[in-house]
């Protein structure tokens, strides 16, 4: 998948109300993951290569470090927030996959072993807009 052609993200980020596709927990995820490298607006080496590594363990892909860098600042974000992608399609998927992305977006924002105050506050918005709970994050489940 090349990251320059998110079509379906390019789509949701539109104002077409499509269901997500099978694609849409890729892209999400890809989406989330490279967006992550550049939160405190400094990409680390090392969070590039936790995002190829992730995604290598996830999707079975290889995907270049220019590419993490290109989704990281791509003008999608211009067009739309991703939260509201994120809520548009994250929120529809399965709560095992969510909390898969959040894990895998926990190992990227720890992978230069310092957390900024504004990787922080990206990683509360993914769970906001992923609409997961504390007590999900917590790995709480209630009968």
């Amino acid at each position: 998948m090349s990251l320059t052609e998110l079509l379906n993200v390019r789509k949701l980020f539109g104002a077409d109300q499509e269901e997500p596709g099978p694609e849409a927990y890729r892209e999400l995820l890809v989406m989330v993951l490279a967006r992550a490298t550049d939160a405190d607006a400094y990409t680390d080496p090392a969070e590039v290569e936790t995002v190829q590594r992730v995604l290598q363990e996830h999707l079975g892909e290889d995907i270049s470090a220019a590419d993490v860098r290109v989704a990281a600042k791509s003008a999608l974000y211009e067009t739309a927030p991703l939260e509201q992608y994120i809520s548009r399609v994250g929120a529809r998927l399965p709560k095992p996959q969510r909390l898969q992305l959040v894990h895998a977006l926990v190992e990227v924002v720890n992978a230069d072993d310092k957390v900024a105050s504004a990787e922080a506050a990206y990683f509360n918005k993914v769970c906001s807009a992923l609409e997961l709970s504390f007590a999900d994050l917590a790995g709480l489940h209630s009968d």
